[in-house]
């Protein structure tokens, strides 16, 4: 069983420090004694040379051990006994500096005997017990490296993580990695963890005049950040750790200029039990060793002082920099921190999660390793507005984690004072998706300059560039996310352009980007970099600040493999390591894997993947997985990537429904978003969607678009307000199996849409997909089976046509639709009056007023006899009519307004 020993130094009184031996009086030692031993001190030529230390270690000795040998008593008893000892040394701030743990007696004292030095904060803790806990340690791992430090100051941290994984990975500990090394992120992270019983923080330390001890911790951009004791203790204090580990120079050393106790010190006295510090600057290369091996003996079941003396005697030989590693903590018994003995446990990685984000099918994490400290920190600044760019491009191959990367950048703004709404555009962009995706953000705020913005009848670029000039800027700060852009580009020699037609949708965005002055920001996710040229400038070079994805490695890819947990125990680790090329998209399939080894043939997998690159790997993982589990689930994959967008379940019941739908998300082929309380959309994952979809026959496709169709037709027919997408494939998978009378409804309920958008180009585009397959032999069709849906539908694109400037069409597409009309309601109908009046304003566009008369006149023996002479209908017909007469200066003009008003009290 270990003893202690409080030996406490007081403070200088008429030239002399009383010395205390477990509260009693023992000696009395000169204070210019003492001044020469921190003068000695000082010059720090013990920090590395032994023989300096050795002659320091010997004065500091004889410094406690006069009067009655107490020291020398302890020593020879823990020797005989072979027992441990803790000798609790207290001393003023004044002698923080003193270095006690190098006593001498012969040789160094504390690697050599059963001897443990704990600096005494104070005595709190002396009656408290602390059981060991029966299940694995959890520690925080935080690395700070301000970029504004200086080059010399920057620390390779990942080797210390590395290290500290490597010696631990078979032991009771669970690691958690701060990964932004912000003074934020570390009170995030311990809060959302409900604490640690471990927390460790590496990086450089000092002194300021105004804090104190500092250490220098990072801010969301990667920027110094000084962070006094006080400032540390309020961002954990809910949840204080047990041992805290501040791997930084001089955290336990005091500064000649500081009027107070070390930062470590600090720390203890606020109440944490066990503070770890470096009385002295340390080499990145020593500190690494000692903390991987004070984690390794605390992981096993160890206690502190069984855990600092071992790291002192590993580096024994090397001397540096067991020296200036100190203990402080309260005079509580020393007990493991977990229970020795226990049989290992793996610790619980952090679970794999993805979210969505909002509105959008762009999948992030939730929670696990992303990772890119210093690319999140530079995207942070560029939305900040703290950058000289206010535009973001990130790159890199699929399944780098560009989404996952944004997703944690798009966080960082949702809340608070920083706040910024989100509009996010997936794939081919379309300049209807955006003006109606903007449209919507403006109408749920409230912006009623926005709306009246978007509603105008400017050209499409000017109203982007007036958002950005006024409501992007002043109002509405706004992160504009376009994802998956790499399929609006072509490739021509080594460089990707922008598509024709993207480039009069994409090209406002970045010109105006700068006008909001960083309020507002455009964010673009692409596996490649591209160039859209504009009177010289390339605008993605010169708007948009690059970040550039690189596959993990070193410690990240420690890190993300420890999240995979399958591979992290396989025997055949390497090669999944090897075949996921740092690729996290690639690792977490190869994970699939890993859990159901049994089912694959590992080596004829290999044979294949040899060689290949990562585009191949990504199809025929997915490939293998979908197989494995069967033919019918195979397919049902096959026959699901029919379906771009997002659907419920209902939609996939004719392939397999719900039981292949949850091994598809289980397995990561199918991705699952939950859209209302337990109500949930799926989808195929779109990088193995075309893949997928590639492997059925012709006649399966034709199949799966008519299933698609009838599925899409039904869902919009029970909805309140059909969803524009859904009606957009309604009409896809109708034209795609020929079924164009189901086709025209839709199209028709498009077109209306994109009207009230005044998108009319964009509803008379997709409009005309359908009216060019509305043959002679179709109207036909539609009169024998009274489908005014298609007569509707010809009606609603002839209106379109004669908006937009081609009256010579409407009046044909016109006519199909009264042929339909006629053949359901007759003669005499007001959709037939409706269709007459039309023509007679093409015609009067064409400049045949003659023809335009003799359509009104049509029009208004109609109306007469279904609504008499007194309805808005009947008086707006004899408006046109007149405006007719008027302009062709016929005399019979004055007679024809003089009936019309006497005959109409109502004005339309």
């Amino acid at each position: 069983m270990a003893s202690s020993i409080t030996i406490s130094i007081l403070a200088a009184a008429g030239g002399q420090r009383e010395v205390h031996v477990n509260g009693g009086l023992s000696h009395h030692i000169a204070d210019a004694e003492v001044a020469r031993l921190l003068a000695e001190t000082r010059k720090e030529l013990w920090r590395t040379d032994p023989f300096a230390g050795a002659a320091l270690g010997k004065q500091l000795y004889d410094l406690l051990n006069r009067g009655a040998g107490t020291l020398l008593g302890i020593i020879k008893t823990a020797g005989a006994m072979d027992t441990d000892t803790h000798l609790y040394v207290q001393t003023p701030y004044d002698l923080t500096q003193l270095p006690f743990e190098l006593l001498h007696i012969g040789s160094f004292i504390l690697p050599t005997h059963n001897i443990h030095v704990v600096r005494l904060v104070d005595d709190r803790g002396k009656p408290a017990t602390v059981a060991p806990k029966k299940e694995p340690l959890r520690m925080l791992f935080m690395a700070c490296s301000p970029t504004d430090l200086g080059a010399g100051s920057v620390l390779s941290f990942e080797k210390e993580e590395e290290s500290i994984f490597r010696s631990t990975n078979d032991y009771n500990i669970d690691i958690r990695i701060e990964d932004t090394g912000s003074f934020a992120g570390l009170g995030e992270v311990n809060n959302k963890a409900g604490g640690f019983d471990i927390i460790h923080i590496t990086g450089h330390a000092g002194f300021d005049d105004e804090l104190g001890p500092v250490f220098y911790m990072e801010d969301e951009v990667g920027r110094l950040k000084k962070v006094s004791p006080d400032m540390l203790l309020d961002a954990i204090k809910d949840f204080l750790p047990r041992l805290l580990f501040l791997s930084g120079c001089s955290t336990g050393g005091a500064d000649e200029r500081a009027n107070s106790e070390s930062f470590a010190y600090r720390m203890a006295h606020k109440g944490i039990r066990w503070v770890l510090g470096w009385g002295l600057p340390v080499s990145d290369k020593g500190a690494t060793l000692v903390a991987a091996e004070v984690y390794r003996c605390l992981s096993i079941g160890k206690g502190i002082d069984y855990a600092v003396q071992s790291a002192r005697r590993l580096l024994k030989g090397q001397y540096h920099p067991w020296p200036i590693l100190r203990l402080f903590g309260d005079a509580a018994p020393i007990v493991p921190l977990v229970e020795p003995g226990l049989p290992v446990r793996k610790g619980n990685p952090v679970k794999l999660r993805h979210k969505y984000l909002k509105d959008s099918n762009v999948r992030v994490l939730d929670s696990g390793f992303v990772g890119r400290r210093r690319s999140i920190q530079s995207g942070v600044s560029v939305l900040g507005g703290k950058a000289d760019r206010f535009g973001l491009l990130v790159r890199g191959p699929a399944g780098i984690g560009k989404s996952c990367l944004v997703g944690k950048l798009v966080e960082r703004f949702a809340h608070g004072q920083d706040k910024k709404e989100l509009v996010v555009f997936h794939g081919v962009i379309r300049e209807a998706d955006v003006i109606v995706r903007l449209k919507g953000l403006l109408d749920r705020l409230g912006s009623k300059d926005g709306v009246k913005i978007l509603k105008s009848e400017d050209e499409y670029e000017d109203k982007i560039k007036a958002l950005f000039r006024n409501v992007f800027k002043n109002e509405i700060p706004t992160i504009i996310y376009f994802d998956d852009f790499e399929q609006n580009l072509y490739r021509h020699g080594n460089e990707h352009y922008l598509k024709s037609e993207a480039i009069e949708i994409i090209r406002p965005f970045l010109e105006a980007v700068d006008w909001a002055e960083g309020s507002s920001n455009v964010v673009i996710s692409s596996r490649y970099p591209f160039i859209l040229e504009l009177g010289g400038e390339n605008l993605p070079a010169t708007k948009l600040f690059d970040i550039a994805l690189i596959s993990f490695y070193g410690a990240d890819l420690g890190k993300k493999t420890r999240e995979l947990e399958a591979i992290a125990q396989s025997k055949h680790v390497e090669m999944y390591l090897r075949y996921g090329g740092g690729n996290p998209r690639l690792l977490e399939w190869l994970d699939v894997i890993a859990k159901d080894e049994d089912k694959y043939d590992l080596a004829d997998l290999e044979a294949k993947l040899r060689d290949k690159k990562a585009d191949f790997i990504h199809a025929f993982l997915a490939e293998v997985i979908a197989a494995t589990e069967g033919e019918d689930f195979h397919k049902f994959i096959q026959r699901a990537a029919v379906y771009r967008e997002p659907v419920d379940a209902t939609a996939f019941d004719s392939s397999g429904g719900e039981q292949f739908l949850d091994t598809g998300v289980d397995l990561t082929l199918i991705e699952r978003e939950d859209v209302s309380r337990d109500e949930f959309v799926y989808w195929v994952t779109p990088v193995i969607r075309d893949a997928m979809w590639g492997k059925l026959t012709p006649d399966e496709m034709f199949e799966m678009h008519g299933r698609a169709y009838q599925w899409y037709d039904g869902w919009i027919s029970k909805a309140a307000t059909p969803d524009y997408k859904y009606l957009e494939e309604a009409v896809r998978h109708a034209l795609e199996v020929g079924i164009i009378r189901g086709a025209c409804p839709h199209a028709r309920a498009l077109g209306d849409y994109f009207y009230r958008m005044v998108l009319y180009r964009q509803g008379l585009a997709i409009m005309e997909t359908v009216a060019v397959r509305v043959s002679d032999a179709l109207v036909d069709e539609a009169k024998a089976n009274k489908d005014v849906k298609v007569a509707e539908f010809l009606h609603g694109y002839a209106y379109s046509l004669n908006t937009l400037g081609d009256p010579k069409q409407a009046i044909a597409f016109y006519e199909k639709a009264i042929a339909i009309w006629l053949e359901v309601y007759g003669e005499r109908h007001p959709s037939l009056a409706t269709s007459y009046n039309n023509i007679g304003s093409a015609w009067m566009a064409l400049g045949d007023p003659k023809q335009a008369i003799a359509f009104y006149e049509k029009a208004i023996a109609i109306l007469l006899e279904v609504y008499g002479e007194r309805h808005p209908y009947v008086a707006t017909t004899y408006k046109n009519l007149a405006y007719v007469y008027s302009n062709s200066g016929d005399t019979i003009l004055s007679q024809f307004l003089d009936s019309c008003l006497h005959r109409n009290d109502t004005d339309g």
